[in-house]
């Protein structure tokens, strides 16, 4: 069953197009993410499609019932169905002391207790907790009606979304599937573009140069000999400029081919990020922060309490929790060095919070990123450039900038200056999906060690190899990622009786594995033997702990 149906849409703002379709058909049941750089007219392109604005041409035909999430708060008096008031933890009555995750949880319940045929959903993530967003994607995933989606969680993207719109340069282009298999689309039309680019670059060099090979035959044609006589002579010549004509008229239609190739612009390409390490100065010691038993209360609540673990150099540890478990708190106390906090006295900390307030906006961008920057100017372009900032824009002011653009130059600021720990503090919130991957480029990149709170569960899979989880007012330390960790949990925990076995089992295979190789054999059997020497002591390490 059709469900929207959209044609000859324009919208424009002042001469910029904001939004051009020309012909947009939604089904039932069909789960649509809407994605594009800051500004490229995302919520413009729904707001027009639910009917909170509408279009300079072109109509909108919506089949059924509408029911939106907007971006921006909302709170009215009008109050909620009390059945699912305990469902999303929100109260019946608004408050002007609700807490952003409150007033996005009341707007995302109020929508979903319609149950419309279409949902628009703008941005319904911006201040929920991990708990918040899977609640969220569970309640998405099982949606009777036509979903519109904007966001820049890809998980969510991937777990929901059957088609992907992308709006680009005010075109909107379809793909069909999740985040991730968009992506691939995209990754195989710029391999696809690539090819053709390649094909009409050497096609033109090859033109070119029968251009040039002709040309030069046309002007080595031999002059009429002294010794022939007017007769011959002017057979010689007319033979002569029969032949020039002809390779003139070769000319002329190479040259014509030239200018009827189906011209091919080269596709975009980013250099890859690597900071440079003679310019980057490491943590020396095996240990960059230290936490030892540490509490934190305010009153009668406990945030965490005996909070300890050992955060070594070059590691990413991700810190979440649900909203006010205390994750900005833990990062204040590093920053501030309370008591049971050490840092190496070679660690040097760059700490990125909301507030921004490490921004001079009378500064252009490329001032506020190198005034402080150990890193040379290429250095510091190539990684302003992967945040999207390229070219001539690196001299903008800060003043002129969105509140989006701003965070970005904040996080370059961070990345850029002269430190060797980096605290971050919810560093994709205001950011663009594509500026999320880029992010996470640079992140991955970086030499010094990061401890980042998010509610970004892709962020935490691809960038942390340990996660700081702070859950019913204890924290847990564990090796690997967000979704290893969130397994582990899954598992049973294993008896004392079950871990001494176990414990028993490996220090034997260790000892048989040393005695092994005190006398190897062959060199490659002596490397397998210290593999699995290595392995066994991770292994030791981590049922022991």
């Amino acid at each position: 069953m059709q469900r929207l149906e959209a044609r000859n849409i324009e919208k424009s703002y002042r001469d910029r197009l904001i939004v051009k379709i020309d012909e947009l058909r939604v089904q039932h049941g069909e789960r649509i993410g809407i994605v594009g750089l800051n500004g490229a007219g995302k919520t413009t392109l729904m707001d027009i499609l639910s009917g909170d604005a509408d279009p300079d041409f072109g109509e909108v035909v919506r089949h059924g019932t509408a029911a939106v999430v907007p971006q921006l708060d909302d709170i009215e008096e009008q109050g909620i169905f009390p059945a699912i008031e305990g469902k999303w933890q929100v109260r019946t009555v608004t408050d002007e002391h609700m807490s952003g995750g409150e007033r996005t949880r009341r707007k995302i319940a109020r929508a979903l207790a319609e149950k419309a045929d279409l949902l628009f959903a703008d941005e319904p993530t911006s201040h929920l907790d991990l708990q918040g967003i899977e609640h969220l994607e569970a309640e998405l995933k099982q949606y009777k009606g036509a979903v519109f989606l904007i966001s820049h969680d890809r998980e969510l993207l991937d777990a929901v979304c059957t088609k992907i719109i992308e709006v680009e340069d005010g075109e909107i282009h379809e793909y069909k599937g999740n985040y991730s298999a968009y992506r691939e689309q995209k990754a195989r039309q710029k391999e696809r573009a690539w090819f053709e680019y390649e094909a009409y670059t050497k096609e033109k060099r090859r033109l070119k140069t029968a251009t040039v090979e002709t040309s030069q035959k046309a002007k080595n044609m031999r002059k009429t000999p002294k010794r022939m006589g007017n007769s011959e002579a002017r057979l010689h010549k007319r033979a002569v400029n029969g032949k020039k004509q002809s390779l003139e008229s070769r000319v002329k239609a190479i040259e014509s081919r030239i200018d009827h190739l189906e011209k091919k612009e080269k596709p975009r390409e980013q250099d890859s990020v690597q900071f440079d390490i003679q310019f980057f100065a490491p943590v020396h010691g095996k240990t960059a922060i230290q936490l030892e038993r540490l509490t934190k209360r305010f009153g009668e609540r406990t945030l965490f309490r005996d909070l300890s673990c050992s955060i070594k150099p070059g590691m990413k540890v991700a810190l979440f929790g649900r909203n006010g478990a205390g994750k900005s708190t833990l990062l204040n106390m590093i920053i501030s060095g309370e008591e049971g906090v050490r840092v190496a006295g070679s660690g040097k900390i760059g700490y990125f919070h909301q507030n921004l307030a490490s921004l001079d906006e009378n500064k252009s961008i490329f001032e506020n990123v190198s005034e402080q920057s150990p890193y040379p100017e290429t250095m510091i372009r190539t990684i302003l450039a992967h945040l999207l900032f390229k070219r001539d824009d690196v001299f903008k002011p800060v003043g002129i900038l969105s509140g989006g653009e701003k965070v970005k130059v904040a996080l370059a600021k961070i990345f850029l200056g002269d430190y060797n720990i980096l605290l971050l503090d919810e560093p994709t919130n205001y950011l663009d999906i594509f500026t999320h991957e880029e992010l996470e480029e640079v992140l991955q990149a970086y030499p010094g060690t990061i401890v980042f709170a998010t509610h970004d569960r892709r962020l935490m899979n691809q960038l942390a190899d340990h996660v700081l989880a702070i859950e019913e007012n204890q924290a847990v330390f564990f090796e690997g990622n967000y979704d290893q960790y969130m397994k582990s949990k899954e598992e049973p925990e294993p008896s004392a009786d079950s871990n001494e076995q176990t414990i028993m089992k490996l220090e034997n295979e260790l000892a048989e594995v040393i005695g092994r190789l005190s006398m190897p054999q062959k060199e490659d059997f002596k490397q397998e033997l210290e593999e699995r020497y290595r392995e066994l002591l991770k292994e030791l390490k981590r049922i022991k702990q």
